[in-house]
């Protein structure tokens, strides 16, 4: 239930298995107005606080390697990353951890992104291994996929609490629909499928502006955690995108987002010269009290449906990783995983 990457990644593992699934979307299918659907998400280790974030990181990684294989083509850039703030935590869990990074100078930063203003005083956390997922081209590709192997699906089908808790769907021609399992995978919506997750989330509005850029930002690494309140990121323009900025500090669940702040942040920190806005885009996600993902059966359904929620904005890279966290948790099938 959700066609964002968490359903449609959801849907492919089962397919592969040999299940039948069937996928309904509140949407249109496929629904690019989805938060799912964007020119790109950043992939990269500086929201780890430990040996085992970090282990997850990999273990998602090697998902989409599984991905790019059955597609024979990559969605991945490696532009390498950059940490703007909380410098020597990160660095003592990434060492830790065996991940490449190392600490740099301002000019080494002007080299690897020119055209920053201002540059964090406490310097900076370098690492190869970051980059840009694209986003939208992964979506088309999974939609086609689990075309391909036979899902079913129900598009304009906005899932019901009773439905998830009886264990059953309504199909387009009025049947209804028992599965084996069920998996709610809404987003922003997933309080309204399973009204008990109410109060440990809370619906939030991310505000991003796009521009070009000059051709020596497209080989600019991601930079995370900049500006004046630390909390500016930007993914750089590769494989013809445009450059993207937001600021983390200034998602909002109430109100409309401070425009203002946020150009002041970007002023602040980059040179704009030969910069061009082009759009504003937004992403509503759900995030969690306590920043922990969710992923747990619904209660009251003996195991037979499973919710993913909590994404605070950062679950897109994940995503391989969550599917086959919902495979193995399933009671009686985790010995038959393929």
């Amino acid at each position: 239930m959700g066609a964002g990457i968490h359903g449609l990644w959801v849907a492919w593992r089962f397919l592969c298995a040999g299940w039948c699934v069937t996928l309904a979307e509140a949407g249109c299918l496929p629904n690019r107005a989805g938060a799912s659907w964007d020119q790109h998400r950043l992939i990269h280790p500086f929201g780890s606080t430990n040996e085992a974030d970090v282990g997850a990181l990999e273990a998602a990684m090697r998902g989409w390697e599984s991905l790019w294989s059955r597609l024979g083509r990559n969605h991945y850039r490696q532009s390498g990353g950059v940490l703007g703030s909380h410098i020597a935590t990160h660095f003592t869990v990434l060492s830790a951890a065996g991940w490449p990074c190392e600490r740099i100078t301002r000019d080494e930063l002007s080299i690897l992104a020119p055209g920053l203003r201002s540059h964090p005083d406490g310097g900076m956390l370098w690492t190869p291994n970051a980059g840009v997922l694209l986003a939208d081209r992964i979506m088309g590709d999974l939609f086609r996929l689990t075309t391909e192997l036979g899902c079913i699906f129900l598009p304009g089908r906005r899932i019901r609490e009773d439905e998830v808790c009886e264990g059953r769907v309504q199909l387009g021609d009025g049947a209804w629909l028992e599965p084996d399992l069920i998996v709610v995978a809404c987003g922003a919506d997933s309080s309204q499928a399973v009204p008990a997750l109410a109060p440990r989330i809370a619906v939030v509005e991310q505000t991003m502006l796009y521009f070009t850029a000059p051709r020596a930002w497209a080989s600019a690494p991601i930079l995370i955690d900049f500006g004046p309140q630390d909390d500016l990121w930007m993914a750089p323009p590769v494989a013809g995108t445009m450059l993207k900025l937001a600021a983390s500090g200034l998602a909002t669940a109430q109100g409309p987002v401070d425009l203002n702040a946020l150009s002041r942040r970007i002023d602040e920190t980059f040179c704009t010269t030969g910069w061009r806005f082009m759009r504003r885009g937004h992403c509503r996600f759900d995030r969690t009290v306590n920043g922990a993902r969710i992923i747990e059966p619904v209660a009251g359904t003996n195991g037979k449906a499973w919710v993913i929620a909590g994404c605070n904005g950062s679950g897109f890279k994940f995503a391989p990783l969550v599917a086959d966290l919902i495979w193995r948790m399933m009671p009686g099938y985790s010995e038959a995983m393929a």
